[in-house]
């Protein structure tokens, strides 16, 4: 997400997307720390001076992923003997548009929406483990 803070004033306090934090500064050797207000302004990934009517879009791509795994020989201590192999894995990304950008991404994407299959969300397996001998 497009997130950038600007420093407000006190007034600002209490108001939707504004946090208290400190900073700290040092003068002359010392340090001082004062509290500040930063309102929280999140804006279109694509086009950073939209702030309003934000969607977040998530989506997958495929990947290219290295695996070692086990070819089922053994060298010539008895160790098993391991290969690196590609695989294609899914990647999830998030996106947040405004709306033109989310016009825009739903125009280019309508021919692969129109003949995707629905399907269930993926569960993710758990790691394989190598055995040790």
């Amino acid at each position: 997400m497009g997130t950038k803070f600007i420093e407000v004033d006190e007034s600002h306090k209490g108001q939707p997307g504004v946090e208290e934090g400190v900073k700290t500064i040092e003068v002359g050797g010392q340090t001082i720390t004062t509290p500040i207000y930063v309102q929280r302004i999140d804006f279109d990934d694509l086009a950073p001076e939209v702030t309003d009517n934000l969607t977040t879009v998530k989506f997958a791509v495929t990947v290219t992923e290295e695996m070692e795994d086990l070819t089922g020989e053994v060298d010539e201590d008895g160790s098993p003997m391991t290969e690196i192999k590609e695989i294609q894995v899914p990647k999830w990304l998030e996106v947040d548009l405004g709306p033109e950008s989310l016009k825009q991404y739903e125009e280019v994407m309508a021919p692969f929406f129109a003949a995707a299959r629905e399907t269930e969300a993926p569960t993710v397996p758990a790691p394989r483990k190598r055995r040790k001998k």
